[in-house]
């Protein structure tokens, strides 16, 4: 498939994906164009065929303080304009953790969220094992106000490691991390580190609502379209059926520099993919 430009792309619709399932694009992808043309964009990422997007927070992320002047409630009727569904949406541990807990849930109901997604642990790369569980203790508090709030905190993960006590990072977070509590959303970007990203998915198999869906060349060790890199998606989405993944939860992230291509790219080959 060659360059498709952004004018190429109206009304342009490759069906539906025979996976069966809802496909969803991440925003932080896509955040040069959303700046520039936000209610366009969304337009002609609809127009490809995703039904949802996953926001990132305004309030956190600086490349979308474009947004900031706007309610959640506002925020979701552009949104839903253009014919799509919002129901997570990233936000720093900043906004997820302490007393920023409640506003967030406040700001989240109004964007019709159901889950709230933690990003990051906002520590440092020096962090200890000690650090890791205070943090997830305190992850696992904010978790209790989130779902008695009726939704449903989230941790993303960008890596399996390091190790500690030669145990992968994210092996003790999954101890830690009280299951109902704290969901996860699995970036496929782990493959990175040499893990079999489809064995945790199996291993943790219950733990996941939703994925951040990308292929990776191993070559030039970056994300690439779906189907253009090493991953088994057959495998892995057969793997990731033994998880209640949300019907919003299959959301394609491409970090490219034509990251509009990149979602024509995967949704194409999402459509003739058969699990």
């Amino acid at each position: 498939m060659g360059l498709v430009t952004a004018s190429q792309l109206r009304g342009v619709a490759l069906g539906s994906p025979r996976i069966d399932a809802p496909i969803s694009f991440q925003s932080w992808g896509m955040k040069d164009q959303l700046s520039e043309d936000f209610d366009g964009t969304l337009e002609e990422v609809r127009a490809i065929g995703y039904a949802g997007m996953e926001m990132c927070s305004p309030i956190s992320y600086g490349q979308f303080e474009f947004l900031r002047s706007l309610s959640g409630s506002e925020l979701r009727q552009r949104i839903e304009s253009a014919g799509l569904f919002c129901r997570t949406c990233h936000f720093s541990s900043g906004e997820l953790l302490g007393d920023a807990v409640p506003g967030t849930i406040e700001y989240g109901k109004e964007l019709g969220l159901v889950n709230l997604t933690m990003s990051s642990a906002g520590i440092g790369r020096d962090a200890t094992l000690d650090d890791w569980k205070a943090f997830a203790e305190g992850a696992n508090a904010s978790g209790e106000q989130v779902r008695a709030a009726g939704l449903q905190l989230v941790y993303h993960n960008h890596a399996i490691g390091p190790e500690y006590d030669g145990v992968p990072l994210y092996d003790h977070l999954m101890q830690l991390f009280e299951p109902e509590l704290v969901m996860m959303q699995f970036q496929l970007a782990s493959i990175s580190g040499g893990y079999d990203i489809v064995e945790y998915l199996d291993k943790y198999a219950g733990r996941y609502v939703s994925l951040h869906m990308h292929d990776w060349d191993p070559e030039a060790r970056t994300i690439v379209p779906i189907g253009d890199g090493i991953i088994d998606w057959p495998r892995l989405l057969t793997t990731a059926r033994k998880s209640d993944i949300a019907d919003f939860g299959l959301i394609v992230e491409i970090e490219t520099e034509e990251p509009l291509e990149g979602l024509v790219r995967s949704y194409a080959y999402l459509s003739e993919l058969e699990v």
